[in-house]
């Protein structure tokens, strides 16, 4: 079987050490250095607003039967499309999964134990994937269905952004708790809007990434809202050229909450913050003394 990675940032390589510790032989793919020869199967590790470039990059070497295994976790800005619907405007590719779940990379690398989930379409090749990566410390839940978990790694990173605006205005963890709380509420709220309703909310890819990237300073979208509470302008922009995939989300999210005539305080709090943030911290305290 010809694997490939593409992206090889730092999950990109930590799915690396995954194939490393297993014996399997796969070939990294960047903007700058496509694939070399037909892929049977792709961890596709950019991030979400690179997706559809590097598809198009490598389409000649990527066949409609091809394993596309999707790491990617944030919406399209400008189309508001979820990673699985980008992949299937591109091309009808047969074989589509997602993998998400609370894992920072440098802990896999690390061999710390973790859990992740793995989205599935169809049970077809779905051992094939799992066996590809899980080891002894890094464990892989299958979960039925794709969009809702893609749903769920987007907005963590949105309500990451607000706890770690939480955090740098001096709120503590009852406050972030508080936050969590809504969060998993808000999520619930907007899965059953688009349709999504074959998902697991307590699986690793939604309750527990959510807990993770909201509760930890390791995640930079988490560092990015500390960055807006403490007008820290050289980090949050250092930060963005990194990719604080919350930031590109908080749009969309705007966007798909109004075309379903939705309310989602805690999102809207966020796009607030992000673009009026002189008035940010009174938004916070106000919408926190009305929860």
């Amino acid at each position: 079987m010809n694997i490939a990675i593409i992206g090889q940032g730092k999950f990109g390589q930590a799915i690396g050490s995954l194939l490393d510790y297993n014996g399997l032989d796969f070939e990294y793919a960047e903007k700058d250095r496509p694939l070399t020869r037909s892929a049977d199967l792709i961890f596709l590790m950019v991030p979400t607003q690179f997706i559809r470039i590097a598809l198009r990059q490598n389409k000649r070497y990527i066949s409609n039967k091809t394993i596309i295994v999707n790491g990617a976790k944030g919406i399209e800005e400008k189309t508001h499309l979820l990673p699985h619907q980008i992949v299937q405007s591109v091309g009808d590719y047969l074989n589509y999964f997602s993998l998400i779940g609370p894992s920072f990379a440098h802990g896999v690398r690390a061999k710390q134990p973790t859990i992740v989930s793995l989205g599935y379409e169809s049970t077809k090749q779905l051992t094939t994937v799992k066996n590809l990566i899980q080891t002894p410390y890094f464990r892989v839940h299958p979960v039925a269905g794709t969009p809702a978990l893609e749903l769920a790694s987007a907005l963590k990173n949105l309500y990451a952004i607000l706890c770690g605006y939480a955090h740098g205005l001096g709120a503590g963890v009852n406050s972030q708790a508080l936050l969590i709380t809504l969060a998993l509420g808000e999520f619930t709220q907007l899965a059953e809007a688009m349709g999504f309703k074959n998902y697991d909310v307590m699986s690793p890819g939604v309750v527990g990434d959510l807990m993770l990237t909201c509760s930890s300073d390791q995640s930079r979208n988490y560092r990015y809202g500390v960055g807006l509470a403490k007008g820290d302008e050289q980090e949050m922009q250092k930060l963005l050229s990194a990719t604080v995939e919350g930031y590109h989300t908080s749009h969309s999210i705007r966007f798909i909450a109004r075309q379903l005539q939705l309310e989602l305080p805690l999102a809207f709090l966020t796009l607030k913050i992000i673009n009026d943030r002189e008035k940010g911290a009174s938004y916070f305290h106000q919408l926190i003394s009305q929860c």
